[in-house]
């Protein structure tokens, strides 16, 4: 019998926050043995590549230079129907501002009772997955990770 809607919704968070959890075991090790700046670009660098892989299926098939159409394809991908990143979204005149409110890494790293200090570090590290994602169409991109004292998450900036 196939698991209900709601035993994978559930699978799929665990799964996310061990993916977390791994980031951290790595920069931990890599840190140790390179120092943090080192470590942060090696691990940032490997995960940005991730980031342009996945970027060639997910936007084969829409305009890359169109931010409006890089964009609602990237929504319309979120992990379980969008409850895994919400997101408040702004449509302007060529651009487009996705910010997110929560994150199922942050929210691991937070539960796993990590410093601010070590999960905003750790949102920069994941972060460079959307600069290898965005960074492969041929929209501008920008990104602010989270950091200390700010709400929500990430916001990610495409425009012309």
């Amino acid at each position: 019998m196939a698991p209900d809607r709601e035993t994978l919704a559930r699978e799929l968070r665990e799964a996310f926050a061990g993916r977390a959890l791994l980031y951290d075991a790595i920069d931990r090790e890599l840190t140790a043995e390179i120092g943090a700046d080192r470590a942060a670009e090696v691990l940032g660098r490997a995960i940005e590549g991730r980031g342009r892989a996945v970027a060639a299926a997910m936007f084969a098939d829409v305009d890359r230079n169109d931010p409006r159409a890089v964009a609602d394809r990237f929504l319309a991908t979120s992990p379980d129907g969008g409850t895994m990143y919400p997101t408040a979204v702004d449509r302007a005149e060529g651009a487009v501002t996705i910010a997110v409110q929560r994150c199922p890494l942050q929210d691991a790293w937070r539960a796993a009772g990590f410093a601010p200090e070590r999960v905003a570090r750790l949102c920069r590290i994941a972060g460079r997955f959307d600069t290898g994602l965005f960074g492969a169409t041929g929209v501008r991109f920008s990104a602010e990770t989270w950091t200390p004292g700010r709400d929500g998450c990430c916001r990610i900036r495409l425009a012309r």
